[in-house]
């Protein structure tokens, strides 16, 4: 890769999170196992070549390559990724001859960690976050009824409708929504807020009411969403 090529950089945090993992003659498939629930989700490719493309484009959050892959030599691609792209590469450990004195050599020139293969998912989902990674379920879409927001693309709908927000009402939707069908005490959101406020309790009342009526504009059959609950606080409902 050129010197001078810009580097691939991370993306924002996405849910899940896409881990790329290189097929080879000791993993000749990937993961099967569902990992959403971690945050992460396993893409496979067949080469190192699909997976020099799919850096560009896929915005993983690690590439996991192993030292038998085909077609190209590893450790040109270690530095070929370390080069020209932020995104960690974990190292997959075969067991043909002279494997681990590859690993530590991709380490030395730029790889984050070692991952025995075949591996388990634990075993995967460990190595991903001794890189560093760790992803919050606020990155998450969340859907509560016909109530959806979507943190990625900072938008919230109820059914067709787009409900416009400013950023201090996403995130009071967002913590009741990651509560439901939890009644969240008016106190817990305040705090919450004091990103954008001092954690007034009366600033939260009218920041409800506020939002409340968005709903109804956008959806005006959605005045049971956001429920009052008397003399403790708040939740979405539903139903």
């Amino acid at each position: 890769m050129h010197e001078d090529a810009p580097k691939i950089a991370l993306a924002a945090p996405s849910w899940p999170a896409r881990v790329l993992f290189i097929e080879s003659r000791s993993a000749p498939g990937h993961p099967v196992d569902s990992f959403e629930t971690h945050g992460f989700e396993i893409h496979g490719c067949r080469d190192a070549i699909g997976a020099l493309l799919a850096a560009g484009s896929a915005e993983p959050a690690a590439i996991v390559a192993p030292t038998d892959m085909v077609n190209v030599d590893f450790l040109s691609f270690i530095e070929a990724m370390v080069a020209g792209s932020d995104v960690p590469v974990i190292v997959g450990l075969a067991t043909h001859e002279n494997a681990t004195d590859l690993a530590y050599e991709a380490i030395a020139r730029g790889a984050r960690s070692i991952l025995a293969l075949p591996c388990r998912a634990e075993q995967l989902i460990a190595a991903v976050r001794a890189c560093g990674i760790r992803m919050e379920p606020s990155a998450r879409t969340l859907k509560v009824g016909e109530l959806i927001l979507d943190p990625q693309a900072f938008k919230v709908t109820i059914g067709d409708a787009i409900v416009s927000l400013t950023p201090r009402e996403f995130l009071l939707v967002q913590c009741l929504m990651q509560a439901s069908p939890r009644v969240v005490r008016v106190e817990e959101l305040a705090r919450a807020l004091a990103t954008y406020d001092e954690g007034s309790i009366a600033a939260t009342r009218v920041l409800v009411t506020r939002v409340r009526k968005k709903f109804e504009t956008a959806a005006p059959e959605s005045s049971h969403l956001l429920e009052t609950v008397r003399s403790i606080g708040y939740r979405i409902n539903d139903g």
